[in-house]
């Protein structure tokens, strides 16, 4: 199992970034690396990490090879290789990925599917 990373996350190693005054209705879709620290609606695809930033707030899908909320996301989460909900999250929503952490301290409804394999990655 993949251990959780409870440090910051170095921006500077994130491909892009959202800001945290931006507001975002749509779909974002990269092969890269990506953090929210935002408003995003809409549905989100990214082909590496995605991270949802302390203080951002989602209501959107999203895809990911894998991801790791501290924010709040509101929408399915979907990752060919792990999640994280981290202390301090809220997620309300169905999660899939071959591995699954929920931290105590996050907030969790929804229900979650571990595939056992990167079969859905995106």
């Amino acid at each position: 199992m993949t251990d959780v990373q409870v440090s910051v996350v170095d921006e500077e190693m994130i491909d892009t970034v959202l800001g945290a005054d931006v507001g975002f209705s749509g779909k974002i879709k990269s092969s890269k690396s990506f953090m929210i620290k935002g408003r995003v609606s809409g549905s989100v695809e990214i082909g590496a990490e995605l991270f949802i930033a302390e203080g951002a707030d989602v209501e959107a899908d999203l895809d990911a090879l894998q991801v790791t909320v501290r924010g709040r996301v509101k929408g399915r989460i979907r990752a060919g290789r792990s999640i994280q909900v981290l202390p301090g999250a809220t997620v309300s929503g169905d999660l899939q990925a071959p591995e699954i952490a929920i931290e105590h301290g996050s907030h969790f409804d929804g229900t979650c599917t571990i595939t056992g394999d990167d079969a859905n990655a995106v």
